[in-house]
């Protein structure tokens, strides 16, 4: 088989990782990455620095835990939609939720809705109750971002404005309320700002994260970060950096901060108390706190162990209560590595865009986003690249619960590149209120400055402005292309390169001596941009995904490479228009590359597999690809016809190890690891021979039984054979094919398969490519030399050849021989068999790149897809989601996705009508079969030559596979097709379960 699941015998480096463990952390700490100078640093004093007091400052107050101090503002508020600046005297007020977005059925039906005309303003308007337990209280309005621009009255006084669409901001409404009657608060928000012009543009105005109201007492704490370090003795620190505010009108005498820890098996893991000194009215007074754990539970990707740490501040007679959650680890750029506690990550990436189209948008709900995470930590993704901003804090909770690594990346994005020059207070607005959101998060463990945009000052003072707010992590700024000097190079931490095996002039290996660690942020894009060519055969994304495997182990390859990400998690919109570039779909529907991803991505792979002990058991040679755990803790079971099991894989990180499965009297046996919370981590299929098609691949060599078979007779030249009767008109070219005295089952003209590649891309997805040539002329038919062949010349305006068909003893050979008269850039080349409109079930077997695939994928190795699964035919070539059924089944008028997607390497190949009638194609797997319906036929295209897609127009493809779709004039284009007629119409043949 084709099944790249096998390995070869070179180990990566990162088998040697655990040969540096025993380096003290204290000596391999880079001096912008690592062990932090532990003086308070608070985000608005660092602004201040940079430009005076024009930057605003950044203050977002540590949500209470008790929750009777914190109300949630989400739900259906007022709403009009109105130009101006002031509260609209109307009562022409609707509704919107919030977190949402207005305009948003609007415009996913029409993308030119995507600005509010004459830029009005969303107006947001509810009543709330202030409990009168309250009383006394400072009073914070959380905001969890408002895109993009907000202006906040308090019963009609205005109150705030802030700037910017992916980030949080706080108003103190003590002075503006009542309590205990009703408040109002209104909010207009525009679409249109400076930050819009920064961003994106991928979200419609709106309220679009959570908005929360909750009290504090006068004396609280005002900020409450944790970060944690590990020592070279085995011992650790959880510091927490707290800052004590004193809003009231009176001195708070020594108050005590308390800070206890809870370790990830409930017990108790340390705690310490510092008294402050005396607080005057309005002053705040920061202490970093100490908790010495003598034996730490480490966070990592594949351990996700996380403490709890509870904040108690005792004020005079006020009691403040925080927690939060941490995880016990350190980051440290060493060399050209990136180390979490001492161990180099290899960070296995997706892009990931926190949307939900079509019902929620950017607003997603939290139970929906915590779904995303499970669903990309099942795909082996152990990082995420935030693309292009800051996501919500329901997701960077379920990335520490579940173990994945994040980029948070500034909402900066084609910054001078298309887009205006960067505002600069905006820039480092933004990415303070980033750190000062976020800086606590185990999972965020990179901070990114902005995407593909050119180098300012605005970003140089951001990177600063990071480093002195969170030391503890690594900066990148994610340019597209790498060159030695850039001038952020001396800023940042991690270097970076996008499309390494793509893009012109650039490949993977060219890094292979880089000094620094680089990250690929984005190394392999899915196949959106070729909408024709995807309408026509969905089968690329199929073969497309299997090319992650191929430039991943290129990275992997790389010591420098730290990691890499794949183009794209979800689907995306924007003011442009819909991108269908998601491993999921916008209905979260898996495509046939969320399967590759998670085969690309498996820690756990096959090295090799010998049948050994007279084949009654098997031997496997594993590999461990984690970084931080014995493959002991993840279940190995295996199952065969005769029974199932589980083998222990001792197998240490990074090492290989050999396992043997019992397989007597089995021919077949699957293997699977899995992961403790219950999911598959990957699987293999074994085989103790090669497997066979179903069929025979026989259709009987030579001429037939009996002389004078071939024959003309009224206006065509006819054949018989002991199963097959066979004719081509000598006028039209035409073929039918059936078997005596019933009617045929290939009826219609023979045609030379010649797709044009796409050579301008685009997204409309809404009209397929003919692989026909144009100007088809039949020059002759004629009974061939050798007086046993049927011979069709055929010309067409850029090619010139013929058909030859063979009549055998169980079948039928067409061979196809043409030259072409002028240079042709050509995805396809083959033969087109013409079969009656009625055979619309497509069944196969293939090899496959891996040996085992999801049931419902359109590359598995074995299956049936139905032209129409659903019984309607659409009417055209848009593409369709629907999100009731699998996506394989989305159909067109040419076919389901499943049906008409091109099966790779088939050995047999049958499309049949409802009866069991029907054609078997038969292979020995070099070749590929693509079908599609039209009006008058079911196309079968036998290919010879089946590139795996064009290139779009900002990226090289081809050299990924050593493809070149241009043929020259005079080239020749030749193959063959051998088929059966099989079912009630061919007697006995042998057919296909």
């Amino acid at each position: 088989m084709l099944d790249e699941d096998i390995l070869g015998e070179a180990v990566s480096r990162r088998t040697m990782l655990s040969s540096v463990s025993g380096v003290a952390l204290s000596t391999i700490i880079a001096p912008s990455v690592g062990a932090r100078d532990r003086t308070p640093v608070e985000a608005d004093e660092v602004l201040s620095s940079f430009n005076g007091d024009t930057v605003p400052s950044v203050s977002l107050t540590p949500r209470p835990a008790e929750p009777e101090r914190r109300r949630s503002l989400n739900g259906e508020w007022e709403f009009t939609e109105r130009a101006g600046t002031d509260i609209p005297e109307t009562d022409d007020w609707g509704s919107e939720d919030v977190p949402g977005q207005w305009r948003w059925d609007e415009v996913l039906e029409d993308e030119s809705e995507w600005y509010p005309p004459d830029d009005a303003s969303g107006w947001y308007r509810r009543t709330f109750t202030i409990p009168s337990s309250w009383d006394g209280d400072r009073l914070k309005l959380r905001f969890g971002a408002v895109y993009s621009q907000a202006t906040v009255w308090i019963n009609e006084t205005e109150v705030g404005e802030h700037t910017g669409g992916y980030t949080p901001f706080e108003i103190d409404i003590t002075d503006e309320v009542s309590i205990g009657s009703d408040n109002t608060v209104t909010v207009a928000v525009s679409h249109r700002s400076v930050a819009d012009d920064l961003s994106w543009q991928n979200v419609t105005g709106g309220i679009t994260r959570d908005v929360t109201l909750y009290s504090v007492p006068s004396a609280f704490v005002s900020r409450f970060h944790v970060d944690t370090e590990l020592h070279d003795d085995g011992t650790a620190t959880v510091y927490a950096e707290t800052t004590v505010s004193n809003d009231g009108g009176e001195t708070v005498e020594n108050p005590v901060v308390d800070l206890g820890l809870t370790n990830p098996d409930g017990e108790h893991a340390g705690s310490t108390e510092r008294e402050l000194e005396p607080l005057e009215s309005g002053e705040s007074r920061t202490a970093v706190l100490e908790i010495p754990v003598s034996d730490p539970v480490t966070w990592n990707p594949e351990q996700p162990r996380l403490y709890d740490i509870e904040c108690t501040l005792a004020a005079g007679d006020q009691q403040t209560n925080l927690e939060k959650r941490v995880g016990i680890r350190q980051l440290t750029v060493v060399g050209n590595e990136l180390r979490l506690n001492g161990t180099a990550l290899t960070l296995r990436g997706i892009n990931w865009e926190e949307i939900h189209i079509p019902e929620h948008g950017h607003a997603v709900p939290e139970e929906l986003t915590r779904r995303d995470a499970e669903r990309l930590r099942k795909a082996n993704i152990n990082f995420v690249r935030t693309a292009h901003h800051p996501t919500s804090e329901a997701f960077l909770e379920a990335c520490d619960e579940l173990g994945i690594v994040v980029e948070v990346e500034a909402p900066h994005m084609f910054v001078g590149r298309g887009r205006p020059d960067p505002e600069y207070d905006l820039v480092l607005q933004q990415t303070a209120e980033m750190v000062e959101r976020d800086r606590s998060r185990t999972s965020v463990c990179l901070w990114s400055i902005a995407n593909e945009s050119e180098w300012y000052q605005a970003f140089e003072d951001a990177a600063t402005l990071i480093r002195e707010l969170d030391p503890t992590r690594p900066t990148i700024f994610h340019y597209d292309v790498y060159d030695e000097g850039q001038p952020w190079e001396e800023h940042v931490d991690i270097d970076s390169h996008h499309y390494p095996a793509k893009r012109v002039d650039s490949t993977v290996d060219q890094f292979e001596d880089h000094d620094d660690p680089i990250m690929f942020g984005e190394y392999a894009h899915l196949y959106c941009y070729n909408d024709q060519e995807l309408v026509t055969d969905p089968g690329l994304r199929d073969e497309w995904g299997r090319l992650f495997d191929e430039i991943w182990e290129q990275c992997r390859s790389v010591e420098a490479c730290m990691g890499a990400a794949i183009w794209a998690g979800g689907d995306h919109l924007e003011q442009w228009g819909d991108y269908l570039w998601g491993i999921v779909d916008r209905h979260r529907r898996p495509r046939p590359e969320y399967w590759h991803v998670k085969k690309t991505y498996s820690p756990v792979k096959l090295a090799t597999t010998e049948w050994v002990d007279d084949d009654e058991s098997v031997q496997l040679t594993i590999e461990n690809r984690y970084e931080f755990i014995n493959l002991s803790d993840r279940r190995l079971e295996w199952e065969h016809a005769e029974g199932e099991g589980v083998v222990d894989a001792d197998i240490e990180p990074g090492e290989r190890g050999e396992v043997v499965i019992p397989a007597e009297n089995a021919d077949e046996v699957t293997v699977r690891a899995c992961h403790p919370d219950g999911f598959t981590i990957t699987s293999f299929g074994l085989h103790r021979e090669e497997p066979e098609s179903e069929r025979t691949n026989e259709t009987g060599g030579g001429p037939p039984d009996g002389a004078g078979s071939v024959f003309e007779a009224d206006g065509a030249v006819r054949a018989e054979t002991p199963t097959h009767a066979l004719s081509v008109d000598c006028r039209s070219g035409e073929l039918a094919v059936g078997s005596g005295g019933n009617d045929s089952v290939v009826s219609g003209a023979l045609e030379l398969a010649a797709t044009p590649i796409q050579s301008d891309t685009g997204r409309a997805y809404d009209e397929a490519i003919d692989y026909r040539l144009e100007e088809r002329t039949v020059d002759d038919v004629r009974i061939g030399d050798d007086g046993e062949t049927i011979v069709t010349e055929v010309s067409y305006e850029t090619a010139t050849g013929e058909f030859v068909i063979h009549p055998l003893s169980g079948g039928i050979e067409i061979e196809y021989d043409f030259t072409l008269e002028e240079s042709l850039s050509l995805r396809e080349v083959g033969l087109s068999l013409p079969v009656t409109d009625d055979h619309t079930t497509l069944s196969w077997t293939r090899d496959g790149h891996w040996s085992t695939y999801p049931a419902d994928h359109i590359g598995r190795l074995s299956g049936t897809a139905s032209a129409f699964p659903t019984g309607g035919r659409p009417d055209d070539d848009t593409k369709r989601l629907d999100p009731d059924q699998p996506w394989k089944d989305d159909a067109t008028i040419r076919g389901s996705n499943d049906f008409r997607s091109t099966k790779r390497n088939v050995l047999a190949a049958d499309l049949r009508s409802d009866d069991e009638d029907g054609v078997t194609i038969l292979s020995e797997g070099d070749q590929h079969v693509r079908c599609q319906v039209r009006d008058d036929a079911v196309d079968v295209l036998v290919l010879d030559r089946s590139l795996s897609g064009s290139s779009a127009d900002w990226m090289d493809r081809y050299p990924v596979l050593d493809q070149e779709p241009e043929l020259e004039s005079g080239t020749q284009l030749s193959g063959s097709a051998r088929f059966q007629v099989t079912g009630s119409r061919a007697g006995d043949l042998p057919a296909m379960d």
